[in-house]
C-alpha cells in the first residue's frame, strides 16, 4: 500500500514536470505551436414536424357511369326471405332520398318504411351515408358497392339493381 502511494507520487510529480517544461520555452528563440483543441457546438435545429390540418374530404361523388341518379327510383331484387315461420318470394328494395335517408320494404309483406336493423323511434327515418371507398353504408352495419346501376352486398347475393317502380 505504501508502494503505491510513493509510485502514484512520483508519477504525479513527473507528469507534472513534463507539463510544466511543455508549456514554458525558456532560453528557445523559436516558438513552436502546441496543438489545441477546439470545441466547437454546433445547434441542431430540428426539421418542423408538420402541423396536423383538418382535410377537408369532398362528400364522395356516385359513380358516373350511373344510368339514373341514386336517389331517383328504387333499388330491387327478387329474393326467397323468412317471413314467420315459412320461405317466401318476395321483391324487396331501398329508397335512398338525397336527405340521407332511406326506406325499405319488401312486396308482398312489409311495405317501405323503417327497416329493422334502425334503431331509435320507430317514426324516424333510417340513415344512410357513403364512406370514402365509394360503399353506400346503411344504417345497422351494411354496406353496398356501387357498380353501375346494380348494388352489390357481396355477403348475401342476388344483387339490387335500379328500377323506376318499386313496391308501395
Amino acid at each position: 500500500m505504501k508502494n503505491r502511494r510513493i509510485i502514484g507520487g512520483l508519477t504525479f510529480l513527473i507528469l507534472g514536470t513534463l507539463l510544466i517544461s511543455g508549456c514554458t520555452n525558456t532560453g528557445s528563440t523559436s516558438v513552436t505551436p502546441t496543438p489545441q483543441i477546439i470545441y466547437v457546438t454546433v445547434l441542431v435545429t430540428p426539421t418542423p414536424t408538420p402541423t396536423p390540418t383538418d382535410v377537408i374530404t369532398p362528400a364522395p361523388t356516385l359513380i358516373s357511369a350511373l344510368k339514373h341518379n341514386f336517389t331517383d327510383g328504387f333499388w330491387c331484387r327478387d329474393k326467397t326471405l323468412n317471413v314467420g315461420k315459412a320461405p317466401k318470394d318476395v321483391r324487396e328494395c331501398y329508397k335512398f332520398f338525397s336527405d340521407g335517408t332511406f326506406k325499405w320494404g319488401y312486396s308482398p309483406g312489409k311495405l317501405m318504411g323503417k327497416s329493422p336493423s334502425c334503431s331509435g323511434d320507430p317514426n324516424a327515418n333510417c340513415s344512410y351515408s357513403v364512406n370514402p371507398t365509394g360503399q353506400i353504408e346503411v344504417e345497422g352495419g351494411y354496406a353496398f358497392i356501387l357498380s353501375g346501376d346494380t348494388l352489390v352486398d357481396p355477403h348475401d347475393p342476388p344483387h339490387f339493381t335500379w328500377s323506376s317502380t318499386g313496391i308501395p
